[in-house]
């Protein structure tokens, strides 16, 4: 008895690595999430207009509250600016991960919206002045 004692014990320990091992792959997983839309966002700027900018400026604060229905509402948008669908996503495995994890979805578009602002915070001194 003592012995399968030890062998439980000795899984057990295994198994938190494992777990452990798990979470670390899935975060590094939603920090390329994130990475990619962010990416999306600066490649997709070109396509927004200054009303555009200044909108996202104002509702970055709500980016938080995010449910996972935005990916919908993001390719949409992309759809109405005319940016090409192609060049979303480059990777099936992502763009399969993006359908089956909400969380992905949110991350992808807060990264979006992050991109999206980072080109705005280079040129909106320039577009400003007069």
């Amino acid at each position: 008895m003592a012995v399968t004692y030890e062998e439980i014990k000795l899984q057990s320990m295994s198994d938190e690595e494992f777990v452990d091992r798990l979470r670390t792959e899935k975060q590094v997983l939603l920090k390329k999430v994130q990475q990619e839309g962010y990416e999306l966002g600066v490649r997709s700027a070109s396509k927004l207009s200054y009303r555009d900018f200044t909108h996202f400026e104002r509702v970055r604060p709500l980016a938080a509250s995010f449910d996972e229905d935005v990916l919908d509402y993001l390719w949409d948008y992309l759809d109405q600016r005319g940016y090409p669908t192609t060049a979303r996503t480059h990777d099936a495995d992502f763009a399969h991960l993006l359908e089956v994890s909400p969380q992905s979805r949110i991350l992808f578009c807060q990264g979006w919206i992050d991109g999206v602002l980072s080109v705005w915070a280079m040129i909106k001194d320039q577009v400003e002045a007069e």
